[in-house]
């Protein structure tokens, strides 16, 4: 009975994410038969599913970009960055989406990533002490 019960505990957290996987696979395929639309939808229903699956940001960027929604698939494709730094094909997929863009839709302005500050303080990284009106 504790192992029956313990198997349903286990397929019931592990059915939102193949949900999510059958959506993304519906999406594939509306996207590889020309239905954009459709396809956005699909990989929609999958980041509602999960909101943290970059794949799935990244595949609802790529069917938006195909129905000319520019804007709105570089913020996803910014989020599924910040999602997953380490996935290369998302990263090049917004780079080639913000080149893209800067050539052919200047009107959309492209969030510049500032560079990270470093060496703030002038010995190393530790900050000065406070004033004196601070201190206790």
């Amino acid at each position: 009975m504790l192992v029956r019960s313990v198997l349903l505990c286990i397929l019931l957290s592990l059915s939102p994410a193949l949900f999510a996987a059958d959506l993304q696979t519906e999406g594939r395929q509306l996207l590889s038969q020309g239905d954009a639309a459709a396809a956005s939808k699909k990989f929609a229903e999958a980041a509602k599913v999960n909101p943290f699956d970059a794949s799935a940001l990244n595949n609802q960027a790529v069917a938006l970009s195909a129905q000319g929604d520019y804007e709105k698939a570089l913020g996803l494709l910014e989020r599924a960055v910040r999602l997953a730094p380490a996935r290369a094909d998302i990263a090049t997929n917004l780079n080639e989406m913000r080149a893209w863009v800067a050539r052919h839709a200047p009107q959309i302005k492209l969030k510049e990533v500032p560079p990270p500050i470093m060496n703030v303080y002038p010995d190393a990284d530790i900050p000065p002490e406070p004033p004196a009106l601070w201190k206790k």
